[in-house]
């Protein structure tokens, strides 16, 4: 009888809604269902606990590696379930109900096994080829099957609904990580100028999966001087650390671990070559502390279960979603142990794929209308911060992308494409098309200088701290002088720019107050300076009389009130019963108001009494204003 460990096999919340939504689609026809999880929140317990379920009628489990049989067996075993194992030339015991079995071994003994399984299992499912795995389907025409994948996507594009009939997705890996059920990370990735980015862009041929060719990348990407970058990065942000190192091929591998042994780092290479026996203990070394790295080849990329992981070095370019995302999963998984993951993507993989939180639409790729590949490198933004000077990733030509619980949140500056755009909460408010940016006091953010080209001619913006574009059309040398932006219009001529008004002035205007209201001067003329419909005119300060209350103004046709509480614009048409007569602006109504602005009374036009032009000093006096 197989030891249960009870502890392991308690489901979480997210793994029992998931299995319940897969029922219920069993149970509603869909015979054949895929199962979306991302890496690192625990499809293998979902799938024993399934397997655990469905025993009696039989149950077979189907991945393509052979190591990763030997995971689902222990996993099995953890669960209290009986199976037996078909693989590499190991054959199930006929009595056992549940088998995990090796594609490759099972495609040759298909056709002489009798057991008759119930339910289907395929792990990794995005390998599943309909050419290879059709022969489950047509084996097995009356089983339910089950999908399971972090990645359900091909880097060809291919759908899946010729084998499933339904994708079921599970939360986002962001809400995983908010929920605290995957651990955060840090990302720091090469700068997009960088030697290690420019050495991608090199490779132009494509393996057989299309990927890139893996000789072409080791006679790229093998190099003393691209090892020794891969090294200093490591021990600038992640001495110490335990990790995994992704690498090309053996021979990069090697060279890898011989050049950090040198450098006094505790590592060891991994690959499919590897005898079991011999994997075995070099991941258990590992666990212990007796090894801190592990440079693998390919065979980390799925199915390993190391929470301790704390780094993740990725030195193999890709052009596959699939992979990118099971490689940088592998660090996060939640552990005591750690705090976050540090992800060290050497290749700018970040470039081509963005974040592993972003949010990517599987149906899609899984309908085939969508490939899971990378799209043109500058794609995705970097944000720029304080510490993009950081002396150290300067000399490292690396670029942080992402702190330990950093979200996108208020306004940021990111350059995209060799090109500075600003995003605000995380989404793009100005696109990536200025050539420098200078961060500005609030209430702004920046001044954004455009190229000098045929199209913009060097025009200069300014963006408040709203993110809003405020469009002044300057040129030039521009600066920034409080609410005023000194610069060139387009003819060449020296103006400044009020950012309050829109307005434009030919030198920089005196600023003064009305009350409560700021004003511009220019020579004897003077503006409000706030927009408003109605006050957009400029006047004399003969043209001027202030009540002796000092609340309320006449400026020719205009009746200003000078106080918070009221309706303060009005059009003035004269005095009557030591009262102000005004007419509320748009509107066919009158109203008598007192020299303290208050309103007495409202009615329709026309108005019963005398008006006069000038007040009845008795009740209400006025006086002309000195100006400034």
């Amino acid at each position: 009888m197989e030891q249960v460990d009870a502890g392991y096999t308690e489901l979480r919340s997210y793994q029992r809604e998931m299995k319940h939504r897969l029922y219920e689609k069993w149970w509603g026809g869909s015979r054949s269902v895929m199962v979306q999880m991302p890496t690192g929140t625990g499809k293998t317990f979902l799938m024993a606990a399934v397997v655990r379920e469905n025993a009696a009628d039989g149950v077979l489990v189907v991945t393509h590696r052979i190591e990763l049989v030997e995971q689902i067996s222990e996993t099995l075993s953890r669960f209290g379930v009986r199976h037996g194992v078909i693989a590499g030339g190991r054959k199930a015991l006929l009595a056992e109900n549940v088998r995990v079995a090796s594609i490759q071994t099972l495609s040759r003994c298909i056709d002489s096994l009798s057991f008759c399984p119930s339910v289907v299992v395929v792990d990794e499912a995005h390998h599943a080829l309909a050419k290879t795995y059709r022969i489950l389907w047509e084996k097995w025409p009356e089983a339910l099957f089950l999908g399971l994948t972090a990645t359900p996507c091909r880097l060809s594009g291919e759908p899946f609904t010729d084998l499933f009939e339904v994708l079921l997705q599970a939360w986002s890996m962001e809400r995983f990580i908010d929920e605290g059920w995957l651990a955060d990370f840090e990302y720091i990735s090469a700068d997009p100028n960088s030697k290690a980015v420019r050495r991608v862009g090199l490779l132009s041929k494509r393996g057989a999966d299309g990927d890139y060719q893996l000789k072409e990348m080791a006679t790229v990407m093998d190099c003393p001087e691209s090892i020794r970058h891969l090294y200093d990065t490591y021990q600038t942000f992640a001495s110490g650390k335990k990790g995994i190192v992704y690498a090309i091929n053996r021979e990069h591998a090697r060279h890898i671990v011989e050049y950090y042994r040198k450098g006094g780092v505790s590592c060891c290479m991994i690959d499919a070559k590897t005898p079991p026996e011999e994997r075995r203990s070099l991941v258990e070394d590992y666990r212990n502390g007796r090894i801190t790295l592990m440079v693998n080849v390919d065979i980390f990329s799925e199915g390993w279960d190391v929470p301790e992981v704390e780094v993740i070095q990725l030195a193999r370019p890709t052009l596959s979603l699939a992979k990118y995302l099971q490689q940088v999963g592998r660090g996060m998984r939640v552990s005591s142990k750690k705090s976050h993951v540090m992800i060290l993507d050497q290749v700018g993989l970040y470039l081509a794929f963005g974040m592993p939180i972003q949010r990517w639409d599987w149906q899609r790729m899984f309908e085939g209308r969508q490939a899971g590949r990378s799209v043109t490198c500058n794609t995705y933004p970097i944000y720029i911060g304080e510490e993009a000077m950081e002396k150290q990733l300067v000399n490292l030509e690396m670029v942080r992308i992402k702190r330990k619980e950093e979200k996108r949140e208020g306004m940021e500056v990111f350059m995209q494409g060799g090109k500075y755009g600003i995003a605000l909460d995380g989404k793009e408010v100005c696109a990536p098309q200025f050539t420098r940016i200078e961060r500005l006091p609030e209430p702004y953010f920046a001044l954004c200088f455009y190229p000098y080209d045929a199209v913009f001619r060097g025009k200069v913006t300014v963006v408040d701290a709203k993110g809003r574009d405020l469009r002044p059309e300057l040129y030039g040398k521009v600066e920034c002088k409080g609410d005023f932006f000194k610069g060139y219009d387009f003819a060449g001529k020296q103006v400044y720019w009020d950012s309050k008004t829109r307005r434009f002035y030919e030198r920089m205007p005196e600023l003064g107050r009305l009350g409560r209201f700021e004003l511009v001067k220019q020579d004897a003329a003077y503006m409000f300076r706030f927009r408003e419909r109605g006050l957009d005119f400029s006047f004399r300060k003969e043209d001027v009389r202030v009540s002796a209350t000092e609340k309320v103004f006449i400026i020719g046709k205009h009746l200003i009130v000078n106080d918070k509480k009221e309706q303060f614009l009005y059009e003035f048409l004269g005095f009557s019963k030591g009262m102000i007569l005004v007419k509320l602006p748009g509107q066919n109504v009158y109203r008598l108001i007192l020299d303290s602005g208050n309103r007495f009374c409202d009615f329709r036009p026309p108005y019963p009494g005398t008006v006069t032009r000038t007040p009845d000093r008795m009740y209400i006096r006025f006086h002309h204003w000195p100006g400034f």
